[in-house]
């Protein structure tokens, strides 16, 4: 039997056996029997718990056991157990509190000793004969205190088969249990579980035989009682009792627990508050004394279960002493104010609230009736911005085309400059090289080029003499005169050019409308705007603005204007400079309006940004320091524009870059046009040398004097610097010094002529000026009065030589 394994049976035990199914046959025992799924409706639905504890209390009661066949000496033994259990029901038990408990441990008791097989061991064959006795002796001990085995757990269980609720101690006990097991190291009752089959049976088998320890093959029980055993036993012994004590305890502590919820549940928070107030002030009046049939509240408060609150309902009132009349009047009286302020705020408040409803519905009032008239400026505004946006369109692209266009004119203007400069320059070098030294003259046959510019530069000193003469101009020196004769050819040749160019500028805006192509077109869109709405107008910076919109026409206005050549107030005669005057003027307005009218200085801004531009870049390219009729006309202009214009400030930037174009244009003149040969003074006598020299000297003499021009619209001291040290005493003073006491009176006499009137004042003068009136006085000294010739050029140089006295 040993070597053949026996197939494992399932069988679910009962709670109640009785005789007949102890004498079942052997075969039925042997084999392995399944309850099947209508057996199992038979038996009463067992209510799955919704309490935690619940579902380990039956675990062992939803899966199937195993059950080994038992022999005919065990079951002997276990229906004598069974009698002994018996006679002890029905005895009469003292203690009242546990009669009601018995008949549902009495019922549990099959169950405890078939999930504990292993407290009741089962033997069999010649063990079972031989510890016969001492096996009865040990069930007859054990149930003797059966009543201390019976677990709580149990009847939880069957209280919730029968479908009933547990109350808190029950719970409470329950969990205690369960704790208690835990920390004493005990392994739960509760049989070893085995899933098998979990997808298709989903039950537990549990085998016995693991509690038991036995033979897992042959399932043979060992029926000795071993001190193990006996151990388990004692400890449960002692677990079970030291339970139920304290589950005594816990069931007082929860009918305590549910006593005090009663009571808070009839007895409101407030109402403890007022026993707990009422309490403190009797302690504070009464004091210890009470009175026989007066008990106090605070017995009554200590009866009542205290409620822990977060805060009190009512805090308790501050001590006080003795109430004075007269203070609570003065407190009332204080309050009364307070609310009467407040009173008063509030009737304000409504005031101002009542005040600006009135002034919101005549403010909506005022609206509606303006709604026209603001739809009409919108309708305004979108066409203005229509406008602008066209015309900043149309001046972005026409202003390319000025631009070319002035760059044509200038190149025009500078290329009639730069010949005459340049053939002045030659004619210096080709008459210097002739009266050179013998021995540093060098041999170069004249070209005809040469001859040709030789002829041509004496044919212009006649030709310009008749004229001269012809005007009845006497005391005329040679180098005064500038050499500006243009020929027949190169007239023409200007004239053609400028007819073209003046053609192509006719055509820039031939394909755009008046108001986006005239000065005065433009001015009336803006004119319109400045009387509908002065006050966006100004916002808008429009007077700032206009100067810049105007400049692309404005600047083809005055495509063709030389001030240098032609005159400089032409452009005042222009008719867009007669709008840009009356623009925004009425007729009705007068001098204070005039002071604050926004437009005041739009006139003042176009010349500043567009004219002034314009006189910058002729005065680079086409004009001629030497030429003094030009540094008149552009001395004048300037000075008139200065005068005439408040913003042409030296804060202006525009005026700034003008004075240094012509500080630029006067040194590149001192550096290239001033050439004064010193020669010994015996080749002085000679006629073309003298000729020549003094020319050179006139030519030095009259550039300082275009250069003095500059004194006070130029700063006196940039002046100065070149007038004075570059030219006077780096040139001037050599040639006085190199020439005959005469001829250095002479030009001594020319040079205070040029000089400013002021430089020559006593204490006056610059610095630079010194050397020049020691040369004068010196030469003064050296003249001799005898001689007629003498005596007038120390008279012609009085002036020079006051200027010399304060030296």
């Amino acid at each position: 039997m040993s070597l053949i394994k026996k197939p494992k049976r399932n069988f679910r035990s009962r709670g109640h056996e009785n005789e007949d199914s102890e004498n079942e046959q052997p075969e039925l025992a042997s084999s392995t029997s399944v309850d099947k799924p209508q057996k199992k409706t038979k038996k009463p639905v067992v209510h799955q718990p919704l309490l935690s504890f619940g579902e380990d209390l039956n675990e062992g009661d939803d899966g199937e056991v195993f059950k080994v066949k038992k022999s005919t000496q065990s079951k002997k033994i276990k229906k004598l157990l069974e009698k002994e259990r018996k006679k002890k029901k029905e005895r009469p038990d003292g203690n009242s509190l546990n009669n009601q408990d018995k008949p549902i441990q009495n019922q549990l008791d099959d169950d405890v000793i078939i999930k504990l097989k292993n407290t009741f061991p089962i033997l069999n064959g010649r063990e079972a004969e031989a510890a016969e006795a001492d096996g009865i002796s040990s069930e007859e001990e054990a149930d003797s205190s059966a009543h201390h085995f019976i677990k709580q757990s149990d009847s939880v269980k069957l209280l919730l088969k029968r479908g009933a609720i547990p109350d808190a101690a029950t719970i409470h006990a329950a969990r205690k249990q369960r704790q208690h097991v835990r920390e004493m190291g005990e392994v739960l009752p509760a049989p070893d579980e085995t899933i098998r089959n979990e997808n298709k049976s989903k039950s537990r088998l549990i085998r016995e035989d693991d509690n038991d320890a036995s033979d897992g093959e042959e399932e043979r029980i060992n029926m000795a009682i071993h001190t193990v055993a006996e151990d388990r036993l004692r400890r449960k012994a002692e677990f079970d009792a030291a339970q139920e004590i304290g589950s005594t305890e816990s069931d007082k502590g929860e009918d305590d627990e549910w006593e005090a919820q009663q009571i808070r549940k009839g007895v409101t928070g407030a109402q403890i508050a007022a026993v707990q107030q009422e309490n403190m002030y009797y302690q504070q009046y009464v004091g210890n004394g009470l009175p026989m049939n007066m008990v106090p509240a605070c017995e009554i408060v200590d009866q009542i279960p205290q409620i822990e609150q977060p805060y009190m309902v009512f805090p308790p009132l501050p001590s006080t002493g003795a109430i004075d009349p007269q203070e609570v009047i003065k407190k009332l009286k204080d309050r009364l104010s307070d609310l009467n302020e407040v009173h008063r705020r509030h009737h304000l408040d409504c005031e101002s609230a009542k005040n600006e409803i009135e002034s919101l519905k005549l403010e909506c009032i005022r609206i509606k009736e303006e709604g026209p008239r603001r739809a009409e400026r919108f309708r305004f505004y979108q066409d203005l911005r229509g406008y602008v946006t066209d015309l900043v369109e149309c001046l972005d692209e026409k202003i390319v085309i000025v631009g070319l266009l002035e760059q044509r004119v200038l190149s025009l203007f500078s290329r009639r400059v730069t010949e005459y400069v340049s053939r002045r320059r030659q004619d210096v070098m080709d008459q210097a090289q002739e009266l050179a030294p013998t021995a540093q003259r060098i041999r170069i046959e004249r070209d005809e080029a040469q001859v040709r510019r030789v002829a041509e530069r004496e044919g212009r000193r006649i030709r310009r003499q008749r004229v001269r003469e012809l005007k009845g101009i006497t005391g005329h020196m040679e180098g005064m005169s500038s050499d500006e004769e243009m020929t027949e050819a190169e007239a023409v040749t200007i004239r053609s050019q400028k007819e073209v160019i003046e053609q192509d500028a006719r055509h820039v805006f031939e394909d755009v409308l008046d108001d986006f192509a005239t000065v005065r077109g433009i001015l009336q869109q803006f004119e319109s705007w400045r009387r509908q709405d002065l006050d966006a107008y100004v916002e808008a910076y429009v007077s700032i603005c206009l100067p810049k919109l105007l400049g692309p026409i404005l600047r083809l206005k005055l495509l063709f204007w030389n001030p240098i050549s032609q005159g400089g107030s032409e452009f005042e005669k222009a008719p867009w400079f007669n709008s840009l005057l009356l623009y925004g003027l009425k007729d009705t307005e007068t001098e204070e309006q005039l002071r604050k009218d926004p437009d005041a200085q739009l006139l003042p801004r176009v010349v500043e940004k567009i004219v002034l531009p314009k006189l910058t870049q002729l005065v680079s390219e086409c004009w001629d320091p030497l030429s003094s009729s030009q540094t008149v006309s552009l001395v004048g202009l300037v000075t008139k524009l200065i005068q005439d214009y408040p913003t042409l400030t030296h804060k202006s930037k525009f005026l700034t870059n003008f004075f240094e174009t012509v500080l630029e244009k006067l040194k590149e003149s001192v550096e290239n046009d001033v050439y004064i040969p010193i020669y010994p003074p015996q080749r002085l006598n000679e006629g073309k040398v003298m000729n020549f020299f003094m020319r050179q000297c006139t030519v030095a003499i009259k550039l300082l004097g275009n250069i003095t021009r500059w004194q006070g619209v130029i700063s006196d001291s940039l002046l100065s610097d070149i007038a004075l040290n570059s030219l006077l005493n780096r040139y001037l003073l050599c040639a006085i010094r190199s020439c005959s006491m005469l001829q250095g009176a002479n030009l001594c006499q020319m040079i205070g002529n040029v000089l400013p009137r002021i430089w020559l004042q006593v204490c006056v003068h610059p610095p630079q000026l010194t050397q020049f009136l020691d040369q004068s006085k010196q030469i003064a000294k050296m003249l001799d009065v005898d001689k007629p010739l003498e005596r007038d050029a120390l008279e012609r140089m009085t002036g020079v030589l006051k200027a010399a006295a304060s030296v």
